[in-house]
């Protein structure tokens, strides 16, 4: 990036791309309409699951991964173009697949009786009351998540970007366990679909038409920073 990216030309460029961002909220909607399915939803819990306490203190990290997710999708856009085109559509794509599995096999995890006598404990509260205990399998949380390390894995600079994005892709995947949002296999499964969509994205056709669209609706608003080159 050039210390010219402040001008105004660059600016929209920049708000612009990050614009692409409300695809996921926008397509989180479709989440919320299979997350009150009625259909009999299969639990995907195993043993080593009823080995997991819960510990309303991973709270915080499944929390973080909200900040996290969005946080480096607005860096990236500013920081490394491709890096933030990769990201940002597989997320999409990898979400669509997911509401496609959760749509022909429902699934669900058990949750605990949670008492709200701490804060944690009502956060863990406030999120089991907007996310209800189906479609897990797999869960975007993880897969999101590891997403993320892959990329930053291929294209972050440095090992401590790397270790550190390691570090918080094992907390995350614990954080859902610990509260009791997913299973083991739910892990398992974000994380096959997470490498799938990494190695598409990385060498397959789907990357070749993602780039064309960027190309086709941003050329004007590139900076310096994007690379053509794969």
């Amino acid at each position: 990036m050039t210390n010219n990216f402040l001008n105004q030309e660059n600016l929209r460029g920049y708000f612009r791309r990050i614009l692409l961002m409300l695809l996921i909220p926008m397509a989180q909607g479709i989440y919320f309409l299979l997350n009150v399915t009625t259909k009999k939803a299969h639990d995907v819990t195993i043993f080593l699951d009823n080995l997991i306490p819960f510990n309303e203190w991973f709270i915080i990290p499944y929390v973080f991964w909200y900040f996290y997710i969005f946080g480096i999708l607005l860096i990236m856009a500013y920081f490394n173009e491709k890096f933030y085109y990769k990201l940002l559509f597989s997320i999409l794509i990898g979400m669509f697949i997911c509401f496609a599995i959760y749509y022909v096999y429902p699934t669900t995890v058990p949750r605990p009786e949670v008492l709200p006598d701490n804060l944690l404990k009502k956060a863990v509260l406030i999120i089991y009351g907007n996310d209800k205990p189906y479609n897990c399998f797999p869960s975007i949380h993880m897969l999101d998540t590891i997403l993320l390390t892959l990329f930053t894995l291929k294209y972050g600079k440095g090992l401590l970007m790397k270790f550190s994005s390691i570090a918080i892709c094992i907390i995350i995947y614990m954080s859902t366990w610990f509260v009791k949002q997913h299973s083991i296999l739910d892990a398992l499964a974000s994380t096959v679909l997470g490498i799938a969509l990494f190695l598409v994205f990385e060498k397959g056709y789907l990357l070749n038409k993602v780039g064309n669209f960027v190309n086709y609706y941003f050329t004007k608003d590139k900076s310096p920073s994007y690379q053509e080159d794969v």
